[in-house]
């Protein structure tokens, strides 16, 4: 194709030749002056950009400049700008040859090559111009300066920019609704498309409707069928359903389709819906056929779908299968009633024993009020009343000491029969139906002892008594420290003074170590024996003799080899006080108590003749009054003995004590320890509900979670309580919206700082509560005029059926603290005195307020100043007990100097200035409790663990001595802020190091200035213990060997596989279970539980996340607080959460040392699902729920460093994680469901770990902890003994015929439950042999019906009983068998222990020796466990 052109005096054409590939340009030129030439330039096609084939910029064609066709367009239509290139490069041609630029240059008018201005959105621009060609990346303008409608321009580094999708509302092409948009300050301002409005287009205009903010979606126009108002402008319709809101013309329905009820005809084309002419007004609504009345129509047959019908008789259905259930369930009950029968008669004789024997001591008439009621199966059960008489016969004798002979002649043999009585029924079995009641009672025994354990009465000793007192519950803890207080009269003048044994603390031979307290020449001297040794401690500053005859306080304590006696004597005339002490040590190293928990013994006043007393204490029995205060700072009382030898109460009545005369008690306070709790019945008897009705209690406590006080009428409940150390305050009188709540993490809520504040809980005017704080206001709320309800109050905790009575109080925990001084309406209640108080006692020892004990998350450490001087005088000794290999214990420092005491591979490690002191064992790191002593002196650096492993390395000559210095000098504990050692993860207990001004004592850790994520509760382990999985068969001896091959030949076969060490194999035969192991579940969704750390880890993302991010989900929840969503850096500078206070989302990020944070309006917890999209963009952030509601929130500072590391979580973080950013509330895990978790509109990959995280099952739920197939185990803490004599109960709801259920496991031993095609299993070995019992149900326990399993082992007898089913095994004597305590695994375990097949199912009600296991306490829920609640279909 030829083109010619004619301009001035040239002519040129341009050929384009048949390829395509090439343009042939013949140029003629005419010039007068000059001669004729012709010139003949080839180009190639790639190279016009660069010379003369160029448009600009505002031409739309210039984005395909490498096609013939715009090649055509330049020679065609800008002929101009071609003759005005030729002109430059005749003249550059006839001077040398042609000059082209490269890529991101042009040639200037003084032939220089000059970079293309273009912010890098171009590659090439033009010649002398400069004007960029072909701007991209949706930019645009002569140097791309600009952006193409639907994007906004966002600056960057360099003078860079982006265009970024407009966000409106999301920055995204799918949902980005706006013609146009620019910046209007800090947010975007959006032109939006037809259909959409809002600052945002974030919802859709009148006659539209849609989700424009949620992904994929868009608004559409309403549809009602040109059935609506005529008089509106719009249709008018839902804006998010499209559900048309006013139909017309008598028609109904989502779009106005049909006509409405009682009425027929054509709604859509004719649109002639007409009235029925029936009698009972329904017709059929297309042929008007009358119909017999409104109830014959069938929705599901005028409506587009049935789906909604037929789900509600798949539910009518279920229900109706479930009643079936629960009748068979009853038959089988029925059935088993005789079999109770005669076990319930003895129970019947015990209590009316036990009836007339506790109202004749009280003096009180024996009511004919039959004790006994009839259960379901007909058969007589004992009634709650007689062991509710047995509580009052303590709680009156607490307060009320007894006088008088009549009503004291039988207390000798009263108290011991009711607790051999308590014993009996404890044995008792329970079965069937007769459980709840039994459970029911053992509630009860355990509270009557809990209240037998703090009787504040004293005995009176004559010189002939003694009593044997039940010893510490925590036996493990007296080897460590042992102290005991008490109170103690003698009276000089009528009995004189002699060598007399006061008490004794040993094993009945008088062989192993012990502490005892005596008078010896009328001295009050401590003895104990550690190491072989006798040690004496006289306190001779105060002569027994010249005590007052009135009660004095003593104690005494020994810590490791350290031993101290004070005294505490009275003044008759003031309140000032004359306090002595005494210390003295053991000679050599040994610390730890040598003590048999099967032979030790306790006893007071004197021994009986067939227990044997070591030598230094071979005296006479005690003459005078004693009275119990303590023993290691549990409340502890002698009317909580085995037994009496010679106590006659008649003639020798206890002693009353003035129990003021003590600083501690001068105030009236009671001690609350967790368990018990105070009733006040008939509240209004001391005043009345008014238009101002006040509640008044004074608290201190360090505890973090706690019952202040609780009211409860049916379904009707006032609760007062501390949440993670925060007053937090939840009542329903019946409101129709569910229960009021109140809660904030103000700084004046916060009262677990160990002293005493005052809480007014004020109701005004029947409609408003108010909460006060030490006299001032904090908060208030309003509800629906209602009076109050109620007619009894709980102070500091309530019994467990008041608990479970409510799903909002079972989660609440009884106080542990002081109450001082409870007010109703300005009147003081005297809390020992009400008759339903229960376990508490007087006084508020300051010893409740210390923190002997921290645990440590790895993070954690505490630091305090102390005059020392480790490196040339030291001792210091602490309990340790972990699971981690290595790990900080103690730490000082002095520059470059520095001491050390660690764990390194197992093994413990002093440090002193690079000189090491490692332990010969190396595994320390057991899960056990640990004592180690650490030494330095003159001579030689010593380490001693568990008095057993010692070594020691002499001091280097070197070693130069420091003089003295008398300043305090810093150090820690579990780790320090400066030190390369790995921090410590574990607990540390009765720690101490020898001060130089100050005497030997446990460090108390709640003094300590530096605690940084520490925990002074508990002491949870976060990984089960490695050393303790291992299969240590192999390790035993040959002769054990062949020992259990010959045992385990007898077993079936599928034990011989499970106790083996071989990789488990497939099961032949199994069972298929009722329930399917895969219950219905929503896809891509998963249920967070209950526990503090339910969590998943991410650790695949993207790198561009540190720039920006579009994250989505899905979520329900009835949780007021809990973590959603959380990624930081390492040290949490940077970090991005989302997260749930007091309902409402909160989404936060930094940005340097700023935070973007937006909270919505609403609250989401109303367990219905809810879409969130969190999105941060630089310095900005959105926050869209619902694709309804949109926030914004941006700050300062555009090109700030931000970046993150692996993990991400979701759904909570590990311990002490997330508090540095969070309000603790909401750094604790969430609890509920989420779903559809997306990146960038992706699925994120695959989880890496989870913890506590089960599928979100879908339907009817139901109590219990469920263990769902994809795996996991719970690992309980270590209050959990299962020794050789223990009771466990459990319910089970199995989904597979095959699975453990429990599982412990030491060095030598292991004992094992779990379920075998159907039966149940009971595997031990007790170090020389194993050997099972097992049950095999009719129906197996595979049913869907629940089972009840009880264990009961005593040493070498095991009793298994499954619904009442029993079987039991006598295995071999194992006399080296101990109480060891061992971890306890539920549901499975770890994949390194031989018994690998974890329980699929749920299990509720778990006990172990009586004690209910809260599995949210647990110290590990590993992998894919829901505590709380299982799928019931």
């Amino acid at each position: 194709m030829l083109v010619f052109y004619f301009l001035s005096c040239y002519i040129f054409v341009c050929f384009f030749g048949a390829g395509g590939d090439y343009i042939y340009i013949y140029i003629y030129i005419y010039i007068f002056k000059f001669y004729s030439s012709k010139l003949k330039h080839k180009l190639p096609v790639a190279a016009v950009p660069q010379t003369v084939w160029q448009l600009p910029a505002t031409f739309a064609f210039a984005k395909i400049h490498q096609s013939n066709s715009y090649l055509q367009l330049v020679c065609l239509l800008n002929p101009t700008r071609v003759f005005y290139k030729f002109l430059l490069y005749r003249k550059l041609t006839f001077l040398f040859p042609l000059q082209v630029c490269g890529r991101g240059f042009f040639l200037s008018e003084q032939s220089e090559c000059l970079p293309c201005n273009c912010k890098g959105h171009a590659d090439y621009c033009e010649d002398i111009t400069g004007i960029c060609i072909n701007c991209k990346y949706h930019s645009m303008g002569d140097f791309c300066e600009m952006c193409e409608d639907g994007y906004i321009l966002t600056p960057g580094l360099g003078g860079r920019h982006t265009c970024q999708p407009c966000a409106c509302p999301l920055p995204i092409p799918s949902n980005n609704f706006a013609v146009h948009c620019d910046k209007g300050g800090a947010t975007p301002r959006c032109k939006c498309q037809e259909g959409y409005s809002g600052n945002y287009c974030e919802r859709c205009a009148p006659g539209y409707y849609g989700s424009p903010m949620t992904t994929g979606s868009s608004c559409k126009r309403c549809d009602c069928n040109g059935n609506t108002d005529p008089n509106l402008i719009f249709n008018e319709c839902h804006n998010v359903t499209g559900h048309c809101q006013h139909c017309w013309g008598n028609t109904a329905g989502a779009n106005c389709e049909r006509c409405t009820p009682g009425f027929y005809g054509d709604a859509i084309s004719a649109k002639d819906c007409r009235e029925c002419d029936c009698e009972s007004g329904f017709c059929d609504m297309h042929t008007g056929g009358c119909l017999a009345e409104s109830s014959t129509v069938n929705l599901c047959n005028i409506s587009k779908s049935c789906d909604q019908c037929i789900w509600h008789l798949i539910k009518d259905m279920e229900h109706s299968n479930k009643t079936l259930d629960q009748l068979k369930v009853g038959v089988l009950n029925i059935t088993t009633g005789a079999a109770a029968n005669d076990r319930v008669k003895y129970y019947n004789y015990t209590a009316h024993q036990l009836q007339v024997h506790a109202h004749l001591y009280l003096n009180h008439t024996v009511s004919p009020r039959d004790l006994r009621k009839s259960d379901a199966n007909g058969i007589r059960l004992l009634h709650s009343t007689f062991y509710q008489s047995l509580l009052f016969f303590f709680i009156h004798l607490s307060f009320r000491p007894p006088v008088g002979s009549m009503r004291m002649e039988n207390l000798n043999l009263l108290v011991p029969t009711l607790l051999d009585k308590l014993k009996v029924v404890e044995d008792k079995k329970p079965v069937n139906n007769v459980t709840t009641n039994i459970m029911r009672i053992r509630e009860l025994i355990a509270q009557a002892r809990s209240v037998a354990k703090k009787v504040q009465v004293s005995m009176k000793f004559n010189g002939q008594s003694s009593v044997e007192v039940h010893p510490h519950s925590n036996l493990e803890e007296l080897k460590t420290m042992t102290s005991i207080s008490l109170f103690m009269r003698v009276d000089p003048d009528k009995d004189p003074i002699e060598d007399r044994i006061i008490l004794y603390l040993g094993d009945r031979n008088g062989v192993k170590d012990y502490m005892g307290l005596a008078t010896k020449n009328d001295i009050l001297v401590f003895v104990y024996k550690l190491g072989g040794e006798d040690i004496e401690i006289p306190l001779s500053s105060k002569p027994v003799s010249q005590w007052p005859a009135v009660f004095n306080y003593v104690k005494i304590e020994r810590l490791g080899r350290h031993g101290k006696v004070f005294l505490t004597v009275p003044s008759q005339s003031s309140t000032d006080e004359q306090k002595f002490i005494q210390k003295g040590e053991a000679p050599g190293t040994e610390s730890l108590f040598d003590i048999d928990p099967q032979d030790l013994v306790f006893f007071v006043g004197g021994v009986p003749p067939d227990v044997k007393l070591p030598p230094p204490l071979i005296l006479a029995p005690f003459v005078g009054c004693i009275e119990l205060s303590s023993m290691n700072n549990d409340v502890i009382s002698l009317y909580n003995f085995k037994q009496t030898h010679k106590i006659n109460v008649t003639t020798s009545p206890p002693c009353p004590r003035y129990k003021l005369a003590f600083s501690q008690s001068r105030i009236a306070s009671y001690l609350f320890d967790g368990k018990g709790y105070a009733l006040i019945s008939n509240i209004e008897r001391r005043g009345t509900f008014n238009a101002v009705t006040r509640f008044d209690i004074s608290v201190r406590t360090i505890a973090s979670d706690g019952v202040l006080f609780l009211m409860v009428n049916e379904d009707k409940f006032f609760l007062l309580e501390l949440k993670n150390g925060i007053l937090r305050l939840m009542y329903d009188f019946g409101f129709s919206n569910g229960p009021k709540l109140l809660e904030n993490n103000l700084a004046k809520l916060q009262i677990n700082d160990a002293k005493y504040h005052e809480v007014s809980v004020i109701y005004h005017q029947s409609k408003k509560v108010i909460l006060l704080v030490d006299k001032s206001h904090v908060k208030s709320m309003e509800n629906p005029k209602t009076t109050l309800p109620f007619a009894d109050i709980y102070i500091g905790g309530a019994p467990s059926s008041i608990l479970k009575s409510r799903p909002e109080l079972s989660s609440v925990v009884g106080l542990k603290g002081c109450v001082k001084g409870f007010q109703f309406q300005r009147k003081d209640f005297n809390l020992l005195e009400e008759p339903g108080t229960i376990g508490i006692s007087s006084g508020c020892p300051e010893e409740s307020f210390m923190s002997r004990k921290a645990y440590f998350s790895g993070k954690s450490y505490l630091g305090s100043t102390a005059k020392i001087s480790p490196f040339d005088n030291f001792e210091g000794g602490l309990n340790f007990r972990t699971l981690q290999p290595s790990g900080l214990l103690f730490y000082h420092n002095e520059g470059s100097d520095e001491f050390s005491i660690s764990l390194e591979n197992g093994a413990v490690v002093l440090n002193n200035r690079g000189v090491k002191v490692k332990s010969h064992k190396k595994q320390y790191n057991d899960g056990s409790s640990h004592f180690l002593l650490a030494s330095v002196n003159n001579q030689k650096y010593s380490l001693l663990v568990d008095d057993e492993d010692k070594q020691f390395k002499k001091r280097p000559t070197s070693a130069a001595g420091s003089s003295y210095d008398s300043e305090e000098k810093t150090f820690y504990y579990g780790g320090s802020p400066s030190s390369t050692s790995k921090n410590f993860t574990g607990c540390i207990s009765y720690a101490y190091i020898n001060r130089l001004d100050r005497d030997i004592e446990p460090e108390d850790f709640k003094r300590y200035p530096e605690k940084v994520q520490i925990s002074l509760e508990g002491c949870p382990v976060q990984r089960p213990p490695a050393a303790l999985l291992l299969r240590h068969r192999a390790n035993t001896s040959g002769t054990k060997q062949s020992q259990k091959v010959k045992d385990k030949s007898s077993l079936p076969p599928v034990l011989t596989e499970l106790g083996s060490d071989d990789q488990e194999s497939a099961e032949p035969n199994i069972k298929s279970c009722f329930l399917s192991s895969s219950p219905k579940s929503i896809h891509h969704a998963f249920r967070f539980s209950s526990i503090a750390n339910s969590r998943q880890h991410y650790t695949d993302f993207p790198d561009s996340l540190s720039q920006r991010s579009h994250f989505s989900l899905s979520m329900k929840t009835h949780s007021s607080f809990g973590l959603i969503f959380y990624v930081s850096d390492a040290q949490e500078d940077n970090f991005m959460a989302l997260f749930l206070a007091h309902g409402k989302l909160v989404y936060t990020f930094s940005v340097g040392d700023q935070k973007v944070k937006i909270k919505s309006e609403d609250k989401y917890n109303d367990g219905a699902w809810h879409s969130v999209i969190f999105i941060r963009d630089g310095n900005v952030g959105r926050l869209i729920v619902d694709g309804l509601t949109m926030l914004e929130d941006s700050v300062q500072g555009n090109n700030v460093s931000w970046h993150i590391s692996s993990p991400l979580y979701v759904g909570g973080v590990p311990a002490g994680r997330a508090q540095k950013n969070i309000q603790r509330n909401s750094a604790y895990s969430f609890t509920g469901c989420i779903k559809n978790l997306q990146l960038d509109r992706k699925q994120l990959s695959s989880v890496a770990d989870t913890f506590g995280v089960t599928p979100c099952f879908d339907g009817v739920s139901e109590g219990g902890t469920y263990f769902s197939e994809e795996g996991g185990y719970i690992v309980l803490d270590d209050s959990f003994n299962l020794g050789p004599r223990f009771e466990l109960v459990m319910e089970v709801r199995p989904r597979v015929a095959s699975g453990v259920l429990l599982h412990v496991h030491s060095a030598d031993d292991y004992f094992t439950v779990y379920i075998h095609q159907g039966a149940v299993v009971v595997l031990v070995n007790d170090g020389t042999r194993e050997f099972f019992t097992k049950v095999s149900p009719k129906q197996g326990v595979c049913s869907g019906s629940w089972h009840k399993i009880t264990v009961i082992r005593d040493a070498n007898v095991v009793q298994l009983d499954v619904d009442s089913e029993i079987n039991h095994v006598v295995g071999p004597l194992s006399p080296s068998s101990t109480d060891s305590r061992k971890p306890v695994f539920i549901g499975g375990t770890p994949e390194s222990a031989a018994t690998r097949k974890a329980f699929v199912g749920c299990m509720r009600n778990l006990t172990i020796n009586n004690s209910q296991v809260n599995f949210s306490k647990a110290v590990l829920v590993s992998g894919a466990v829901s505590v709380g609640t299982c799928p019931a279909t």
